[in-house]
This record gives structure tokens, sequence and C-alpha cells, in this order.
């Protein structure tokens, strides 16, 4: 499809946390519980990306 699977700046930790935290949810739940999270003074975090990632599957 052409999506990036590259989270900008996170740790490996934190991106299998999410992904582990993720597992059998929809698209529309994981943007719901991870969308705006922010990473101490970053605009973005890991878990936002992946919520904007989600959004940019469903609206394609």
């Amino acid at each position: 499809m052409g999506f990036s699977s590259t989270f900008h700046g996170g740790c490996p930790g934190n991106t299998l946390g999410v992904a582990t935290l993720c597992k059998d949810k929809t698209l529309e739940e994981v943007i719901s519980l991870l969308k705006g999270i922010k990473c101490g003074y970053k605009p973005t975090s890991c878990p936002d990306q992946l919520a904007k990632a989600c959004e940019n599957i469903i609206n394609s």
C-alpha cells in the first residue's frame, strides 16, 4: 500500500509494548486509544504516529 512502517525517534521497547497493547483491536479502537499522546515536549509519540498510520489506512 505504500505506507511507512517506521517510527521516527522511537525506542524498540516502547514500540513492542504499543504493538502488544494493540493486538486484537480494530483500527478505530487503536486510533481512539493512542491519538494525541505526546512524548514529553515533542509534538508526537510512537503511539500517536501509529494512530496516524491507522488513520491513513482507513482514509486510503
